[in-house]
């Protein structure tokens, strides 16, 4: 069965494909997206999980990482109807005790909440953020938006910079250690301790001190923690009228299954349902590496060390998240004062938010795991019915459960009771009279849910120091090159990793265009 040619075939119609897709076919080329499911988005994606009407989205919901790159604004994606709403307060926690501290985009503001706790912390704060301004941003935006570098040429630049040693020392920390050193009551510790670990990190691992500066703190005041009006999925459907404005086009309901590879080189794909497409000048998979390398090429095209590599790849925690349709806006308990805040951390204490993680190494779940709150309709009023909302609850956890995955499926209706009563301690308006759907996702739904989250690791790979930079996916691959030539990589596996960032999407296609001897046009 025949399919069609083009300069390029990308696998995978998710944030990062559709980005690569839309700068290629910019740049002149005829590019075509083939994704398998009905609809393109990936784990950038907004359903009606619940109840007609109620748009949640089952991964991703904040797009705070593509703020700080040039995507936005070099594919135009606002005339291509993406808005961003940028919610202020950025997030709060709230406390057992009672007590709630909320993070404003204005930096002075958020000091002046933790001044309530220890003035000692607000100004230590302050020096926080200020650091982040001064040494982190520039180095953090511009090693996200271009291929990794070596470890060598990464430490030569900081050791040039004023402060680099100091960044290094950091950069090997903790996020635990890092918030020990910079703050001393327990409140603010927690606030800015949960804030760091979006993402699923542990709270002791070593090598990820600097997200502190960065997803717990001045990232967030920098950039806003924005979301797109209408549900993640409006970025990836920009994306999809940017493609094809350009001349480019996608496929659903087209899975890849075997990518094509005469003399070494990559000539194209073959579809499950026989089709195939012929790629004149590359093909870049959009895709978990496990799935390229090991499913869907011929293993005597590829080292067998690179092989075996994949067979071991690391993951990091899932998730369980909750969803739910309400009939009125959640009220937090009336002491919180946090009712009209989007996004809420539940940190709980100290000891507590130690002992989930630790619970998580030994595959075990803990009944006071901290979570977080998101209720988007707060200030999105296209994603529910008028007067209603959605809300999600989410809280890290193992993938193998007991050693056993499996045990997912069998807790899950209990599961769905109990993350409701644990909601309901914070927000006690969450009832059988104000709920009008309710669904809960274990890891096993999530990895279900999309290919790219190998044992529900929203990452795709796990984020571990083994897994970053100049190792992502693996260093002989890791600058979006692969040993079979005109075959690239893109994606959550690749530099710098999960999260909407587009920066995976961006970096890939600027691979192939400097091979190709092309640019994007302004």
């Amino acid at each position: 069965m025949s399919g069609s040619a083009a300069d390029i075939v990308v696998l995978g119609a998710g944030h990062n494909g559709l980005i690569a897709a839309a700068y290629l076919a910019k740049a002149g080329l005829k590019t075509l997206v083939l994704e398998a499911k009905d609809q393109v988005g990936g784990g950038c994606g907004t359903e009606e999980l619940t109840a007609p009407g109620f748009r949640h989205d089952p991964c991703a919901s904040v797009h705070g990482a593509i703020q700080a790159g040039p995507i936005l604004k070099e594919l135009g994606l606002e005339r291509f109807g993406l808005r961003y709403i940028f919610p202020d307060p950025l997030h709060a926690s709230v406390f057992p005790d009672g007590s709630s501290l909320v993070t404003w985009r204005s930096v002075e503001q958020s000091a002046r909440e933790i001044e309530r706790f220890s003035p000692k912390d607000a100004a230590a704060y302050l020096r926080l953020v200020a650091f982040w301004d001064r040494h982190i941003r520039d180095v953090f935006v511009a090693s996200r938006y271009a291929p990794p570098r070596r470890p060598g040429e990464l430490y030569t630049l900081l050791e040039r910079r004023e402060a680099g040693f100091e960044i290094m020392r950091l950069m090997a920390s903790s996020p635990l250690e890092v918030v020990n050193e910079f703050f001393e009551e327990e409140h603010v510790r927690l606030h800015v301790l949960k804030a760091s670990l979006q993402g699923g990190p542990f709270p002791d691992q070593l090598g990820y001190g600097l997200l502190v500066f960065g997803t717990g703190s001045g990232a967030r005041h920098s950039f806003g923690w924005a979301m797109p009006e209408g549900g993640s999925l409006e970025l990836p459907l920009s994306l999809v009228r940017a493609l094809r404005d350009s001349g480019g086009d996608v496929l659903t309901r087209s899975e890849a299954k075997e990518i094509i590879v005469e003399d070494g080189v990559a000539r194209g794909v073959i579809t499950g349902d026989g089709r195939r497409f012929t790629a004149q000048k590359a093909v870049v998979a959009g895709l978990h590496v496990r799935q390229v390398f090991l499913e869907m090429i011929d293993h005597r095209w590829l080292d067998a060390n690179l092989v075996e590599a994949f067979q071991k790849v690391r993951t990091g925690l899932s998730e369980v998240v909750l969803h739910l349709a309400l009939s009125e806006p959640p009220r937090y308990r009336a002491d919180f004062g946090v009712d009209r805040v989007v996004h809420c951390h539940v940190p709980e204490t100290m000891p507590d938010l130690l002992a989930a993680y630790a619970e998580c190494r030994k595959g075990h779940l803990y009944a006071r795991a901290p979570f977080q709150v998101f209720c988007q309709t707060l200030v999105d009023g296209t994603r529910a019915p008028s007067g209603q909302h959605v809300l999600n609850a989410g809280r890290y956890v193992p993938y193998d459960l007991s050693g056993r995955p499996e045990s997912w499926r069998e807790i899950k209706n209990q599961l769905l009771g109990e993350e409701i009563e644990r909601v309901r301690e914070y927000i006690p308006n969450v009832t059988e009279k104000t709920v009008l759907g309710k669904a809960v996702m274990t890891p096993l739904d999530i990895e279900a849910h999309d290919a790219m989250f190998y044992r529900g690791d929203i990452m795709g790979l796990g984020h571990v120091l083994s897994q970053e930079g100049h190792l992502r996916p693996h260093p002989s691959i890791s600058d979006y090159r692969t040993s079979i030539r005109n075959l690239y990589l893109t994606g959550a596996c690749t530099h710098p990793g999960g999260t909407i960032s587009g920066a995976p999407g961006r970096n890939c296609a600027l691979t192939v265009l400097g091979d190709l001897g092309l640019r994007v046009s302004p």
